[in-house]
């Protein structure tokens, strides 16, 4: 028997970890699946003092997933066997390691493994909505209308995260230079100053001798910035690994951050929406579907109260009363959401739902933008202002002084 260290979640969210004996990992993987964890990640156990360093999986891209699953529909749509269609679509696509993992599920499907399972096995790095998708798909006999569905929902998905990234491009670039400029005067123009206010030998004026001492601070001391942002990060990923209590805490905190706290709840209410969608559409139950559509949620918080609300869903409670229940959704998501199950148009209406939150994220986006350039060009302004003021004090002092001994 060998040791495997493992990550996984439970059927209520929860992030769990530990160690399980098997011969070997699959053998490990269906043992955990048997006891109700969904496995994130697991490796065999070289000891007890073992440390993972790994960074983690490159993710996906939206628009190639979104590419390869239009693939898929169009050619099992004209009749291939998907054996075939895998090792077709393997062969078309750019991503050398999407590439790779359509090549190792062709091969296991050839030799009688199921479709999901097979992605599940060799794609770390492919989103649990598309695995959960197939595997439904592959069970309903609905894998052409699946892969149809998720054509779409990646490509809407591409088209929504491309437009707020663009729109955040042009702000950046300003708070970047803001930050070069300000380095530049501060770490080379001031030092030069100095040398010429210290031949001067007067005292020198309030705003300049503190600008002085910044400046010094900074040639000295400039690592001490950097090293307390990186000790930062590391110490708050690494608190969110070990302490889902700091996790879902840090993660709530995320959605009180005024404007930028707002788009967050906005976006995780449209992931639900569209994720929920496609995840019904393949044929989930609404408890299923809550359980795969929590884990992709961008909000830790938000996501684990989706899946707190799994055994209610299962005991016969209604979605939107269950999911108003939480306390973590917008309120027009959920009566949305209700509106869908009285209607038995649940899929349609999360659709709508979905649509209104993409439109609503990227018009608080570009009004947070609208809203940041300027406040990023006066404070810009507002620092070379105070550089210049603290610079020309000196000589107003010694030409006052010059001055009055005439």
């Amino acid at each position: 028997m060998r040791a495997f260290k493992y990550k996984a979640r439970s059927s209520y969210g929860a992030v769990v970890d530990g160690v399980v004996e098997a011969n070997t990992r699959e053998e490990a993987v269906m043992q955990l699946k048997d006891d109700g964890y969904i496995v994130t990640s697991i490796e065999e156990s070289g000891g007890e003092h073992d440390i993972d360093l790994r960074l983690g999986n490159r993710k996906t891209k939206d628009k190639t997933l979104s590419v390869m699953c239009n693939q898929f529909a169009i050619i099992l749509e004209a009749g291939l066997p998907i054996v075939r269609t895998l090792e077709l679509v393997a062969g078309q696509t750019e991503d050398k390691t999407l590439k790779e993992i359509l090549t190792n599920v062709a091969s296991d499907v050839a030799a009688g493994y199921e479709l999901a399972a097979s992605f599940e096995k060799h794609g770390s790095n492919l989103p649990t909505t598309f695995i959960e998708s197939v595997r439904a798909g592959e069970q309903s006999g609905n894998l052409t209308m699946v892969f149809q569905r998720l054509a779409v929902f990646y490509r809407k998905q591409s088209e929504t995260s491309g437009k707020v990234k663009s729109a955040m491009m042009y702000p950046s670039f300003i708070m970047v230079v803001a930050v070069v400029v300000v380095g530049v005067i501060m770490v080379f123009a001031v030092p030069t100053f100095k040398t010429t206010f210290d031949s001067m030998g007067s005292e020198l004026p309030l705003p300049t001798q503190l600008m002085i001492d910044a400046s010094d601070f900074m040639v000295g001391w400039w690592w001490v910035f950097l090293l307390a942002i990186v000790v930062g990060v590391v110490s708050v990923q690494f608190a969110k690994r070990k302490s889902e209590t700091f996790h879902l805490r840090w993660s709530q905190l995320g959605t009180m951050v005024p404007v930028l706290g707002k788009i967050s709840t906005m976006s995780s209410a449209s992931q639900y929406a569209s994720t929920m969608a496609v995840m019904m559409m393949a044929g989930l139950s609404s408890s299923q579907a809550v359980a795969v559509t929590s884990r992709t949620l961008s909000n830790y918080y938000m996501g684990y109260q989706l899946a707190s609300i799994v055994p209610d869903l299962e005991a016969g409670r209604p979605l939107a009363e269950t999911l108003s229940a939480t306390g973590a959704f917008p309120q027009l998501a959920t009566e949305m959401t209700g509106v869908g199950e009285e209607t038995g148009e649940l899929e349609h209406t999360l659709e709508v739902v979905s649509d209104y939150y993409d439109f609503e994220v990227q018009e608080a986006t570009a009004r947070a933008i609208g809203m940041l350039e300027p406040i990023t060009i006066c404070l810009l302004a507002g620092i070379v202002c105070v550089i210049l003021l603290a610079v020309y004090l000196p000589m107003f002092n010694i030409y006052g002084d010059f001055n009055s001994t005439l």
